[in-house]
């Protein structure tokens, strides 16, 4: 059992680094959306991602919510 918790460790590290790099993506799309007077939030590809997860919907949407918020910082 201590070496498949041991692998979940190294997925939740892998999830963690892949989240780190979206927030920095949300942020980069956040600064072209201020400059070009956008919405921060678009509600059709927030669909759009919710609809190609289905499976993790649950956890796309909280993903989704941390994206708003680091946005709107």
């Amino acid at each position: 059992m201590r070496g498949l918790r041991e692998r979940i460790d190294e997925i939740d590290r892998a999830i963690f680094e892949l989240l780190e790099k979206r927030m920095e993506l949300a942020k980069e799309i956040r600064d072209i959306k201020v400059e070009l007077q956008m919405p921060i939030r678009d509600p059709d590809r927030e669909e759009e991602i919710l609809l190609r997860h289905q499976k993790f919907r649950r956890v796309f949407e909280a993903i989704l919510e941390v994206s708003r918020d680091v946005q709107s910082l």
